[in-house]
């Protein structure tokens, strides 16, 4: 890794994203800037954390897993303080719906929590909620599954970068990725006889930490390696037909984020997860992205559907507009 994704150390995932309860309805985070891209923490890994607090929200119902999720990233988030208001849409004996809101800047250190007017509104998300374990009905097989099939994996030789057909990713220096750090928080391994198409990437992922995979953390999982476009980049100044300039710096920031979990991972985490992401169209600098997590059996664990814009880097580290930045106390 280049010394721009270097960093003192991985901050583990269960405490870049630990919650406190302030009230009955209102959720602390704190945002890290290991997560980062550019300025920005990675959208997934917000997700997450209002994933952890929305889990919190219901335990007492015995309803902490998520079914069901939608996450609209209305502005940008930053590092530092944020507050998640909860709101029970309909609670239910097997499902409720809540609403929860991602409040940034001007947070105050008592309730109401937000200043009016001057905090600012960034992730809206509605959430099903229900206990996973509990789950009961009929089960019926179905024709699903990776079309090209992956490779098959020795996760014992892929945890030494031995498996004779995946290979971890390496970021050499000058990488167009060099900005993002959120990618050492998680190692990935690749086809090392390349993917299926530039429009779909398999992966195989564990967290850098060394900690399992959390239900929670699927919001982070499904949106850790956006980068299909990358898929794309000419390898050289001049290459015939290049769609963009082979040095161009991109940012994919999450417009919407869509996630269903089909199976709750076991108790203790899972510490291996594969990924297949894929686009259907690319244009106008905007891309849907297609994600399904399996686990180690190759049993589905989630879907997840984006959308994508494909900006330059600068529009990720320019300055906020508006008034001087006002701090928050929480």
């Amino acid at each position: 890794m280049t010394d721009k994704m270097a960093a003192p150390r991985v901050i583990p995932f269960s405490e870049a994203t630990a919650i406190q309860r302030l009230d009955s309805h209102t959720y602390a985070a704190n945002l890290v800037d290991t997560f980062c891209i550019g300025t920005v923490p990675n959208g997934g890994y917000v997700a997450s954390c209002i994933l952890q607090a929305a889990s919190m929200h219901l335990t007492p119902r015995d309803q902490q897993g998520v079914l069901t999720s939608h996450f609209e990233y209305i502005g940008r988030t930053e590092v530092g303080p944020a507050v998640i208001i909860i709101e029970d849409v309909k609670l239910g004996r097997q499902l409720s719906t809540i609403h929860a809101t991602l409040y940034q800047h001007a947070l105050l250190p008592s309730a109401p929590w937000i200043t009016p007017a001057s905090t600012r509104k960034n992730i809206v998300a509605y959430l099903t909620m229900t206990n996973l374990q509990n789950e009961r009905g009929i089960s019926l097989p179905t024709a699903f599954a990776l079309h090209p099939r992956p490779p098959p994996v020795d996760h014992v030789a892929l945890a030494t970068d031995s498996d004779p057909n995946w290979a971890a990713v390496k970021f050499t220096p000058g990488h167009a990725f060099g900005y993002i750090r959120c990618l050492q928080n998680a190692e990935y391994f690749t086809p090392r006889q390349g993917q299926p198409d530039k429009s779909v990437i398999d992966l195989w992922v564990r967290l850098a930490s060394g900690e399992p995979f959390s239900n929670a953390s699927l919001g982070y999982v499904v949106d850790c390696w956006p980068y299909v476009v990358e898929a794309y980049r000419p390898l050289a100044p001049g290459a015939r037909d290049e769609p963009f300039a082979y040095d161009a710096v991109f940012w994919y920031p999450t417009i919407v984020l869509n996630l269903e979990t089909k199976k709750a991972l076991p108790e203790q985490g899972a510490q291996w997860l594969q990924l297949r992401v894929l686009s259907k169209q690319i244009r106008n600098g905007r891309l849907d992205l297609e994600v399904s997590v399996l686990d180690e059996e190759g049993e589905l664990v989630a879907l997840s559907h984006h959308v994508d814009l494909i900006l330059g880097s600068e529009r990720n580290t320019s300055g906020r507009k508006g008034k001087g930045k006002k701090a928050s106390r929480i």
